[in-house]
This record gives structure tokens, sequence and C-alpha cells, in this order.
């Protein structure tokens, strides 16, 4: 890789709650670390932040 180039980095930012619902809506089973490795290869994802809610 030449000095003046970057890598070009692709980040996902998953809103949990929403992938939650839709994910048993269909009556399916998230595999989390599938899914990781399944944005990295797909989408090139080099970080993944899943973001949750918080009730006192």
């Amino acid at each position: 890789m030449n000095v003046m180039e970057k890598k070009e980095s692709n980040f996902a930012f998953i809103d949990s709650q929403n992938l939650n619902l839709s994910i048993r809506a269909q009556g399916w089973f998230l595999d989390y670390k599938k899914f990781r490795k399944y944005l990295e290869d797909k989408y090139s994802i080099t970080k993944a932040f899943l973001f949750l809610g918080y009730v006192p």
C-alpha cells in the first residue's frame, strides 16, 4: 500500500431493539457472530456498534 493511499473503513451502527424485534417476528434466532461476519464479508464493515436501550 502506498503511503498516500488510505484504507477505507466502513462502520455499522445497529439499533438492537429493531433488529431483535424484526428477527423474532420472522421466527428466527440471530447468531451475532455469524451476523458480524456477514457484515464484514458483504459490506467490508471494519467496526460494528450495537446500540442498546437504557432503562434506569
